[in-house]
């Protein structure tokens, strides 16, 4: 009788506890950007033989807190015609993560905000349309893959490389794999069982909650390690590929009677530390003057932007290193504008 007692209360337990969890992931699930979805789908495919993996034409649905809204050229946004109308300034966008838009909605892109510029700026009936071919995970040699494979036959007027500080070895990755690596979690448990756990919206939220506690203490490490690491990402060759891979995509915009710049996304620490490592900035900065490219300084006019207000503005995702909210995509949509202006770029074909 103890027994089935003892039995009888664990099962109401179980039962009790299981109901909260579903409750509370509900609740998570909710509160994520996008349609609401009970559960997350993959959006990827992966037998490419270059590519690490692709996105799935035409596929809707929730993966890691992002809706997933993928037109049928595998490209996140609305339909996107082949053929350019006559009167369209057609704009080809690549990047990794922070392009696409992780962990925010797709009219909060800054490809998305670049094109309500755009439109803004031009006179009718000239017509903006700007391409995100920007895929999570993504670094130089695949912007590369995606230009020559899907963005070169849109017909565009400008291409904009959006990279990123982990796209190369540099002091800035240097202290992201020494300061935010090292967490419990990431120290007991395999990437495959965190990736899996990835998709429950409430351990995305729980994890995101440590992080944002964490947040004051890391800054600080980030700004120690930065110090003590600041001989490193310098590495020649791996600027040389680099530049090998940016020069191919330039000499090929510039064939095609079309224009390119580049900027690189500043990390969260490069946007709140009173002192940070300039080094990949200045190496990319030099790499975009011999290839006569255009770079936008990214991490002054985000540092301007949060430093507005008194506590700073927070302009990334909530507990969350890398990717900026909408208002930090803002901030990329108004750069590329900027540099687009000065340059005469909008100027109606004669």
């Amino acid at each position: 009788m103890k027994l089935k007692r003892f039995l009888k209360r664990l099962g109401v337990t179980c039962g009790v506890l299981f109901l909260v969890f579903a409750v509370l992931e509900l609740v998570c699930r909710a509160a994520e950007p996008g349609p609401f979805s009970l559960f997350d789908s993959n959006p990827y495919l992966t037998e490419d033989p270059v590519l690490r993996h692709k996105h799935k034409p035409d596929f809707s649905g929730h993966w890691e807190g992002t809706w997933f809204g993928i037109n049928s050229m595998g490209m996140r946004g609305p339909e996107f015609p082949r053929e350019k109308a006559p009167d369209e300034y057609r704009v080809v966008t690549l990047g990794d993560s922070c392009t696409f838009g992780k962990s925010v909605c797709e009219d909060e892109t800054w490809p998305r905000q670049l094109e309500a510029l755009l439109a803004a700026e031009l006179e009718p009936p000239r017509t903006a349309r700007v391409a995100n071919l920007g895929v999570n995970g993504f670094a130089g040699h695949e912007y590369h893959e995606m230009y020559f494979r899907v963005g070169e036959g849109l017909d565009p007027d400008l291409v904009v490389v959006g990279y990123n500080l982990n796209d190369f070895p540099n002091v800035i990755f240097a202290v992201d794999q020494a300061v935010y690596k090292k967490r419990p979690l990431r120290k007991f448990l395999s990437q495959d069982l965190r990736n899996r756990m990835g998709r429950l919206a409430l351990y995305r939220w729980i994890r995101a909650t440590y992080y944002e506690m964490k947040k004051e203490r890391d800054w600080q490490d980030a700004e120690r390690f930065a110090r003590e690491a600041a001989a490193e990402g310098q590495d020649p060759e791996v600027w040389a590929e680099q530049e090998k891979i940016l020069g191919e995509m330039v000499a090929a915009v510039r064939g095609r009677g079309a224009q390119i710049a580049v900027f690189l996304f500043p990390y969260e620490s490069q946007v709140y530390l009173d002192a940070y490592d300039e080094t990949p900035i200045k190496l990319m900065r030099k790499l975009c003057a011999r290839l006569d490219v255009p770079f936008v300084d990214l991490a002054e006019r985000f540092r301007e932007r949060a430093h507005e207000t008194d506590p700073p503005t927070s302009l990334f995702v909530r507990g969350d290193r890398y990717h900026p909210t909408g208002e930090g995509y803002g901030v990329v949509a108004r750069g590329v504008l900027d540099v687009v202006r000065e340059r005469g770029w909008l100027a109606a074909p004669r």
